[in-house]
């Protein structure tokens, strides 16, 4: 009976016919875990962004203009699933701040993922030396 290399003939190609799929799946998961952590950073970035627009403006339809527009803009195709922006709240006389609430949801299909939904909030304090009507 002969023993060696006949023995063993193909076991390289059942190896990596075992590991390749493996090695493509924790890429994958790779990919999508470091989209996920990056959407997270987007939608707080944009809720922060949204919520310092919105502390200069005049008046309050100006600050939920400001807000939407800035939020929208750093966003920009990142929310393939849907983009919602609460409305400013602390736009008041007397008010120390304003807060912002952005919720995103993101398709993650192209890594084998679900659709992921994130929510970010930015609270900025009111410029006082800006004139306002309330």
């Amino acid at each position: 009976m002969r023993r060696g290399r006949d023995a063993e003939r193909g076991s390289m190609a059942v190896e990596f016919a075992i590991a390749a799929p493996i090695l493509i799946g924790l890429m994958l998961f790779m990919v999508g875990a470091g989209r996920i952590v990056t959407g997270f950073g987007q939608v707080d970035g944009a809720a922060r962004d949204g919520a310092r627009a919105a502390s200069i403006a005049r008046n309050p339809q100006q600050a939920q203009a400001a807000a939407d527009a800035a939020v929208q803009s750093d966003l920009n195709g990142v929310c393939t699933g849907g983009l919602t922006i609460s409305p400013v709240t602390g736009f008041a006389l007397g008010s120390p701040s304003v807060s912002l609430q952005v919720t995103c949801s993101m398709n993650l299909g192209y890594v084998l993922f679900p659709t992921v939904t994130m929510h970010g909030t930015g609270v900025a304090p009111l410029d006082q030396f800006v004139s306002r009507t309330y």
